[in-house]
């Protein structure tokens, strides 16, 4: 009857916890979202280092964990074009000089320069929410990695509540 019973509430506990975890953040502070935020870049960069091109195409999958409706992460070269943005696949691979956007150029040039000489990087700019034209305030965390030789930066963000 014990055992029973210990495996009821293990079912339910981690049912519990599957909701939590899968429910909207909007209900979250700022601090919250920046905490998840982080931990998504940070585990999105070490599979890139470890896994290469398996963690390139985890990161790049539309239903993937790295790609909810609140956040996903994205993979920027040093010269600012995107590699992976499964939210705005138009924009991978586009050099800086495409982009005739200002908002969007001076994102992607806030984003190279937050981490030209640091590893990581919180930056704010002004970029649409997924399946929107109008730029909102985005809050952003950056990593810089180097996979082989090449510079890359890991990175995702949250629009604050009210914009």
């Amino acid at each position: 009857m014990g055992k029973n019973k210990l495996f009821n509430f293990l079912i339910i506990f981690f049912g519990l916890m599957f909701i939590v975890n899968t429910a909207k953040t909007e209900n979250l502070t700022s601090d919250d979202k920046k905490i998840l935020v982080k931990n998504l870049v940070n585990e999105a960069a070490e599979l890139i280092e470890t896994k290469g091109q398996a963690g390139v195409d985890a990161i790049a999958d539309k239903n993937g964990k790295f790609n909810t409706k609140d956040a996903y992460v994205f993979v920027t070269s040093e010269s600012g074009a995107d590699l992976i943005n499964p939210a705005f696949e138009d924009i991978e691979g586009l050099p800086l000089e495409a982009y005739t956007d200002t908002d969007a150029k001076a994102a992607q040039i806030a984003i190279v320069d937050a981490v030209k000489d640091k590893d990581t990087a919180w930056i704010e700019y002004l970029w649409p929410k997924p399946g929107e034209t109008k730029p909102s305030k985005k809050i952003c965390y950056l990593k810089k990695i180097v996979v082989n030789g090449k510079i890359r930066i890991v990175g995702a963000g949250f629009y604050p509540e009210g914009q």
